[in-house]
């Protein structure tokens, strides 16, 4: 059971220390978590690449990259996700243990990301104004290409229409449209708004001295707090009164449908959502469910068919690849699969197998230290304290009529269909 001690260090920034012996790494996280806002999503990408390439006292890739090498090879990602409506950049820095070297080096990774985060390259206030058309000319690529996978393409676009006056709606890479406008001021400003309102966790998992690392976290991460954003919690008991249906067509080889629905089911009643969690693995969690196994494999409609849930916006995704011809039947047979799981319909193998794979996905986050800080830290924005073992514990008490309630309010919202 991995444990984490959380130290408030006033103005909505905090510390979490994860200590343990399992790995032969220390991973360092900094996340600044703020709210999902269209006007400042493609600066804020930009924002992020270019303060990996570059700080004062690093003025160069070149000069980053053998500061890494110095560090034993330090991994360094600086990046964006998104967690239902807020926007979270992060820097994760993932280093050898000090116990595993003859010259400790914790110390100056730390001193390292205090200087990508607090020393960024600004020249008359503006931030590394030389690198901005290279990291724009990036950006537009990375937001262009997005097209070029329709199965992504055909999610995002479905989210897009499901939920058009949302914050969720909001693409967190950015907007090719926002570039042309946005200067090396702009950036420098966002930078200063980021580190100043956001609210920021520093989170250290591995094997160190407590006492040390809080001291040295707290000496080297002196960020200017000022108006720390309020954040507002999802809205998760939207429920659809019709489905809204969207088509729209490219030349692709294999039409891509995206049904989008809303559960009604809150994350914090832990016995509800772990119940429709594995409810959600049994109608299209993998190889052992209902979509696998009936809609792909024994009637042949779908090339793949799968379901995800969203568990801040209280949202589920179904996603498949179809030949357009069969557009209404895959969705009469998507429809009876999941009308089969909210009955209850649900043999002892198909409910012993989901419970096994879910479980086994739950197990196998312990044996990463990346994906075990990604756990324990969505946990801690969540408002939740269950450790793994914690949510192992509910997965397995879960019955079919538990399954049935937590499936009572689920209901189709958008169809998309891309042809």
């Amino acid at each position: 059971m991995t444990m984490m001690n959380i130290i408030d260090l006033g103005d909505g920034l905090s510390l979490g220390l994860v200590k343990t012996k399992k790995f032969k790494s220390n991973l360092i996280s900094i996340y600044f978590q703020r709210q999902l806002d269209r006007q400042e999503v493609t600066r804020l990408s930009l924002l992020t690449n270019l303060l990996q390439v570059a700080s004062n006292k690093y003025p160069s890739m070149k000069a980053i990259s053998q500061k890494l090498d110095s560090l034993y090879g330090l991994s360094m990602n600086l990046g964006l996700t998104k967690h239902g409506e807020k926007l979270i950049a992060s820097l994760k820095l993932l280093t050898i243990s000090d116990k595993y070297l003859d010259q400790p080096v914790f110390e100056d990774v730390i001193n390292f990301a205090s200087e990508i985060l607090l020393n960024p390259l600004v020249v008359d206030g503006q931030l590394n104004p030389d690198m901005l058309d290279l990291e724009k000319k990036n950006l537009e690529e990375e937001i262009s290409s997005k097209i070029n996978d329709k199965r992504t393409y055909a999610s995002l676009r479905c989210i897009e229409h499901m939920c058009k006056d949302e914050l969720y709606s909001i693409d967190h890479i950015g907007y090719v449209e926002d570039l042309d406008s946005i200067d090396a001021k702009d950036i420098y400003d966002t930078y200063r708004d980021l580190i100043s309102t956001s609210r920021i966790f520093i989170m250290v998992e591995g094997d160190f001295d407590e006492d040390k690392v809080k001291d040295l976290c707290i000496r080297k991460f002196k960020f200017e707090r000022t108006n720390v954003q309020k954040l507002v919690r999802e809205d998760y008991k939207y429920l659809p009164t019709r489905t809204k249906y969207f088509e729209e067509d490219m030349e692709t080889n294999q039409a891509k449908l995206v049904i989008g629905l809303r559960t009604g089911v809150d994350y914090m009643d832990y016995e509800r959502y772990y119940s429709l969690m594995l409810a959600n693995s049994i109608f299209g969690g993998g190889p052992h469910s209902k979509l696998f196994n009936n809609v792909r494999e024994k009637e042949s409609i779908c090339y793949y068919a799968s379901s995800n849930l969203e568990k801040t916006k209280g949202l589920m995704f179904i996603s498949s690849g179809i030949d357009a011809e069969n557009y209404d039947k895959a969705i009469c047979l998507i429809r009876k699969e999941l009308e089969d799981t909210r009955q209850g319909k649900i043999s002892q193998l198909e409910l012993d197998n989901a419970k096994k794979s879910l479980i086994n996905s739950l197990k196998a986050m312990g044996d990463s230290i990346v994906s075990d800080v990604d756990f324990i830290y969505n946990q801690y924005i969540s408002g939740s304290k269950l450790t793994v073992e914690d949510v192992v514990g509910y997965v397995e008490k879960v019955d079919i009529p538990m399954i049935i309630e937590s499936m009572k309010d689920v209901k189709e919202d958008t169809i998309f269909f891309l042809k």
